[in-house]
């Protein structure tokens, strides 16, 4: 003290700068407001790209150890997988810097070592996904699909009733997956998906063609999911996804059918606001969007031409929304016992 040195902040700095990885790892991942599946992710990447780093301090790992890790993971994982590794590195490096700084706001690591990548310019350029099904591979996906009603397996019409779902919403993988009976409202003919990617609740109407899919779930329903089995290894969606690409001869990825949504939306001239309240992408960096308040009840008619649009390249007779009530009335009144209304609204 007499000399001006405070023990008690002389110990609080050493035991700031001497935080292992895998001690800052667990702050991290507790101490961050992160999704389930996002948590996950995050834990594996951690650990098996940098499991080796656990016990080392963060202090003594260098900006050149992240280059040379960096280039490993490129050679052996590819660009992509590099790029991400080092995402989630750079935030969790970044959160324990901050966490371990003084009160005064003097941090007690050094800089951010995965800076040094940004300084080189070794990051990968990013190269967006651009694939969707081509229109003429519909009526093949269809074929395929009504076979899979047919099929004697349980979980074949689930696959194929899932992947139509998917076309027919654009819904990501998982909001799919998650969707529970107790948010799907037959009588007012919406369904929400709750906690979505950008955080949000997510409410679309049902056009007549998934009013028709979901009835068929319903009466098939075995838990409160509509489609069981949700992680889709119970279900082998994975291998039975292997198989349609193989009959279609396209190697379809889930997320292409969002795409085909949102192209057939923009190629029907749906409003652009509609489009992107559909697809559920954020407006926050929009001032416009802040003004232009978009109803479920305005969704209906977008979304209704786009799945007839889906009939139409399915080779299907397309159902106008002139009809949809007159096919309502006769195929869908009264099809669910009232006691079981409870479930779905």
């Amino acid at each position: 003290m007499a000399t001006g040195i405070d023990p008690t902040k002389a110990k609080a700095d050493a035991r700031a700068k001497s935080i292992t990885q895998e001690d800052a790892v667990t702050k991290f991942l507790a101490g961050r407001d992160l999704k389930a599946g996002t948590r996950a992710d995050y834990t594996m990447i951690l650990e098996t790209y940098f499991g080796g780093w656990k016990k080392k301090q963060l202090k003594d790992i260098t900006p050149n150890d992240c280059v040379a890790r960096f280039d490993k993971i490129t050679r052996e994982n590819g660009p992509t997988t590099a790029n991400l590794a080092f995402r989630v590195y750079r935030s969790m490096y970044g959160y324990a810097r901050a966490a371990t700084a003084g009160p005064d706001g003097r941090y007690t690591l050094p800089e951010n070592p995965v800076k040094r990548l940004s300084d080189l310019r070794r990051w990968h350029k990013a190269k967006r996904r651009q694939s969707y099904l081509p229109d003429d591979l519909f009526p093949a996906l269809k074929a395929h699909l009504d076979s899979l009603r047919s099929d004697l397996h349980p979980a074949a019409p689930v696959f194929a009733d899932y992947v139509e779902l998917l076309l027919r919403t654009g819904l990501r993988k998982s909001e799919g997956l998650g969707l529970l009976w107790s948010d799907v409202n037959m009588t007012a003919r919406t369904f929400t998906v709750r906690d979505t990617k950008n955080r949000t609740d997510h409410t679309l109407p049902i056009s007549v063609q998934l009013l028709e899919l979901l009835q068929r779930r319903f009466e098939s329903k075995t838990d409160e999911f509509v489609f069981p089995g949700r992680d889709g290894a119970n279900t082998g969606f994975q291998s039975r996804l292997t198989k349609l690409r193989e009959i279609i001869g396209y190697p379809l990825q889930y997320h292409d059918l969002r795409r085909n949504f949102s192209i057939l939306g923009s190629n029907l001239n749906i409003e652009h606001y509609a489009l992107k309240k559909l697809l559920n992408h954020t407006t926050s960096t929009d001032v416009t969007a802040g003004y232009v308040i978009i109803t479920v009840a305005r969704l209906k008619g977008p979304i209704q031409t786009i799945s007839d649009e889906v009939d139409r390249l399915f080779g299907s007779a397309s159902v106008t929304q002139s009809d949809s009530v007159e096919i309502e009335n006769k195929k869908y009144t009264g099809a669910i016992p009232l006691a079981n209304l409870s479930l779905l609204s």
